[in-house]
């Protein structure tokens, strides 16, 4: 598993590297350019002293784009806490991560993917990177639930039945609102097929740190496993890390995310992901005290991430309400639509905190009483799943476009994601044909202020006729 660096007693590899050389420099010739001393205000007076670890490759920081000193001695420690043949980071977040993967895993263009579900909008871009031919395979609505189920391994088995040839799979594990696949079904059915499995795990790099917790993909069989570490751990925004498991794979998967890569990455997001990956060793008495305040509060489902309330109004109204009801007590919710509201809880909350929002969340139901899911259907429309796309990411991704009225653009081929943010899943895919009830509701939904990626100022999109 180790790759010959010599891990010593540090707990923070990078981070140790990082505070010793700020101790040692007097005076900075080298980029960046505020040279540890200067920053306008007030940016300055709010980084303060972390602006000293804001530093480049130099002498015993090691080189991102060919680690093998501290960078590769975190990776490292991080590889063995989740059980992984190698693991790296990524400053460009799990979108890169993703890319890298998918871009891995399918070196041969036209390669076949089986995409499980609604997923992240960077799977497009995965797609067009390695020129590979997604096949789609929907989940069921629950409208219990107000959202998608997780894929089965049964209708994984169905459809590596209906399509021979496939290189690898894809799923999201957990959901947005949290659920949870059962992963090591699918490892085994994919397996079994001669597919690699890919987990986007983004919002699990939390997973295994108490038996209230779902296990980690990486436990579960998976081939590839992605997480943001910034979306649940204590940690900064745009810091991610991928695990490998497979050997012949590690090499390929690397060289495809240092591509999608700055040669001048931030040491400050390299010494979070240290400090992320140490955590997961001592910070195991938080998680637990976290778990136990919100189990005083809730009960946990068993197939659902207890560190994220999925709140199912199936009405944008009530989940606009219970959104303002917080606001107006200074909280804020991760998402709210139609469907629902998302609350994530974090490991540095204080019990303040959670009692707080829970007095807010119980009046606020309080008030509503029984609620009518008036607009439950429309994530269930907005996120299926499309039957086939006209044409291939990669050839589409390069096709001429023209810019349409969004309301006038049924029948049209959709040029580039249109993905109503969060979550960032697309509601219509490139390359799929717009009906026209598509182009009414993301017309309503971008009319109405939401942020829908693709939708310009203007209230058009970029389209293909064929």
């Amino acid at each position: 598993m180790t790759r010959g660096v010599e891990l010593g007693a540090a707990e923070t590899p990078i981070l140790d590297r990082l505070m010793r050389h700020a101790a040692r420099e007097r005076a900075s010739f080298h980029v960046p350019g505020h040279h540890g001393r200067y920053l306008p205000q007030p940016l300055s007076a709010w980084l303060g002293q972390a602006m000293k670890l804001d530093l480049t490759e130099l002498p015993g920081l090691d080189n991102f784009h060919s680690a093998s000193d501290c960078i590769a001695a975190s990776e490292e420690l991080c590889a063995r806490h989740y059980g992984a043949y190698r693991t790296y980071y990524s400053v460009n977040g799990a979108t890169a991560c993703v890319m890298a993967a998918l871009k891995g895993a399918c070196p041969a263009p036209g390669h076949r993917v089986l995409i499980l579900g609604p997923c992240h909008m960077s799977v497009w871009r995965g797609l067009v990177y390695a020129d590979a031919a997604p096949v789609f395979v929907p989940t069921r609505w629950n409208a219990a639930r107000q959202a998608f189920d997780p894929p089965s391994p049964s209708s994984l088995e169905a459809a590596l039945r209906r399509c021979a040839g496939v290189r690898a799979v894809f799923v999201t594990s957990p959901t947005y609102p949290g659920l949870v696949a059962d992963v090591r079904g699918l490892a085994d059915v994919a397996h079994r097929h001669g597919a690699l499995l890919l987990v986007d795990e983004a919002h699990g790099a939390h997973f295994g740190l108490d038996p209230r917790l779902p296990p980690h993909s990486v436990a579960q069989g998976a081939d590839v496993v992605i997480q943001s570490p910034h979306k649940t751990l204590p940690c900064l925004t745009q810091a991610a890390w991928m695990h490998v498991l497979r050997p012949e794979l590690a090499d390929r998967v690397h060289e495809s995310l240092l591509f999608l890569h700055t040669t001048s990455p931030s040491y400050l997001l390299l010494a979070a992901l240290d400090a992320a990956q140490a955590f997961l060793r001592s910070g195991r008495d938080l998680v637990r005290e976290t778990l136990d305040r919100l189990q005083a509060y809730r009960a946990f489902d068993a197939d659902a991430d207890p560190m994220r309330l999925w709140i199912p109004t199936g009405s944008k109204a009530r989940s606009a309400q219970l959104a303002k009801r917080l606001e107006d007590e200074g909280m804020f919710l991760e998402y709210w639509d139609a469907s629902g509201a998302l609350a994530l809880f974090g490991f540095g909350q204080t019990e303040r905190d959670v009692a707080r929002f829970f007095e807010a969340y119980r009046a606020w139901r309080e008030e509503e009483g029984e609620m009518e899911r008036e607009d439950g259907w429309l994530g269930a429309y907005l996120y299926e799943a499309p039957a086939e796309l006209a044409i291939r990411p990669s050839v589409i991704d390069r096709a001429p476009g023209r810019r349409v009225p969004l309301r006038e653009a049924a029948g049209c081929i959709a040029k580039r994601p249109i993905a109503p943010y969060p979550p960032g899943v697309p509601a219509l895919w490139p390359g799929q044909v717009i009906s026209e009830r598509h182009a009414e509701l993301l017309a309503r939904l971008w009319q109405d202020g939401h942020d829908v990626v693709g939708v310009g100022a203007d209230g058009s999109i970029e389209v293909c006729d064929a």
